[in-house]
């Protein structure tokens, strides 16, 4: 087992994100449910890995540790090397603005805000950043995403597809060094949810974006390079996307490991 207080070999500045052992209990009434049970995963620079399970499997509580979002009973996770459990949470919640990059299900935009606003928010958190700077900096990734044209429209006025362009510009602005998506396609319609998994894929493969996507939908894991199955807070399976040719021979693979058809570990 790792020790507490020194990072593996293999943990460092280079390593977007490692997670070692990590275990979280909830408390359910009188009940104790187990989230996370010793769940170690290293993602790799350059990687885009989509993270599936069945409902309650604790793929979100995993992401929300490795965001920093919620901490574990025991384990530790570092990003880019700096372990998470050592900063206070003033200092972990500046580190996550800057290195983490969060998209979430619901967009999570400030109501009151336009796009360019929205998208700029963790640059002015730092102090400004240079508001010229933070606005062309915000400008460019919103153009980028196609969003040109809806820089000053408030997020009653775009759809949930554009939503989710602006919740990833603003993910991205801080180039962080990992981007962490919980069920990004959720909330969409089947033609924008396809749209923002394209996004993500281009992101991955056009800027080496390290990714984690958290799925439970095995159309949605096809579009990332690897992906990783929990099951009863660990995970159970870890493989290649690329050997299934479709989603459904995927989706058929994934079936038969969570129903226990199939034999548990790497492919």
């Amino acid at each position: 087992m790792l020790s507490e207080t020194t990072p593996p070999e293999e943990t460092n500045q280079s390593t977007p994100l490692r997670a070692d052992e990590l275990v979280k209990t909830f408390r359910q009434g009188s009940n104790l449910v187990k989230a996370l049970n010793g769940v170690s995963l290293s993602i790799q620079k350059g990687e885009f890995t989509a993270i599936m399970g069945p409902s309650g499997c604790g793929k979100s509580t995993l992401l929300h540790v490795m965001a920093g979002l919620t901490r574990p009973d025991s384990g530790a996770v570092w990003v880019e090397g700096e372990k998470l459990s050592s900063l206070s949470d003033a200092k972990l919640t500046d580190f996550r603005r800057r290195r983490i990059g969060l998209v979430f299900q619901q967009f999570n935009l400030v109501t009151a805000l336009t796009a360019l606003e929205n998208v700029m928010l963790p640059l002015m958190a730092e102090g400004g950043r240079g508001s010229a700077d933070a606005q062309d900096r915000a400008r460019h990734l919103l153009d980028r995403l196609g969003l040109g044209d809806r820089l000053g429209h408030r997020p009653d006025a775009m759809s949930g597809g554009e939503q989710q362009r602006v919740a990833i510009a603003r993910a991205l602005v801080t180039d962080p060094a990992i981007i962490l998506a919980d069920e990004p396609t959720g909330s969409l319609d089947s033609g924008n949810g396809n749209a923002i998994c394209s996004l993500l894929r281009e992101l991955n493969q056009e800027e080496g974006r390290s990714i984690v996507m958290v799925t439970h939908e095995p159309a949605v894991a096809a579009w990332a390079g690897r992906v990783v199955v929990m099951k009863d807070g660990a995970v159970c399976s870890d493989w290649n996307a690329d050997q299934f040719p479709d989603a459904q021979s995927l989706a058929l693979r994934y079936q038969e490991i969570v129903s226990g058809q199939a034999a548990m570990g790497a492919v």
